[in-house]
């Protein structure tokens, strides 16, 4: 599995199919355990970790390489699971 590089990032502000790929597969696994840890429930955690890949790339140019983009990706993976459990109006429990 390549490495995810700034090289990669800037081809994924322009589109480049190829470059998403290897992005979503170098962090979709982890986003998947976050989202899990939120959701609890796999099925959920699927469907958010996609709904926030979906949005991290809509919204990468966005993305200044202030912060790593794995914590930047992160953020977007947790926000999304947050609107999930609202969504299902589950109370949000601080652990």
């Amino acid at each position: 599995m390549k490495v995810v590089t700034l090289d990669n990032i800037e081809l994924c502000k322009q589109n480049n199919r190829k470059a998403q790929l290897q992005v979503y597969q170098q962090y979709c696994d982890a986003m998947y355990h976050v989202a899990l840890r939120f959701v609890n429930h796999t099925a959920e955690a699927e469907d958010v970790v996609q709904e926030a890949f979906i949005k991290a790339f809509k919204k990468i140019e966005n993305y200044k390489n202030e912060v790593a983009f794995g914590a930047w990706l992160k953020r977007i993976v947790i926000n999304q699971s947050i609107d999930q459990l609202k969504k299902n109006k589950l109370e949000l429990v601080a652990i």
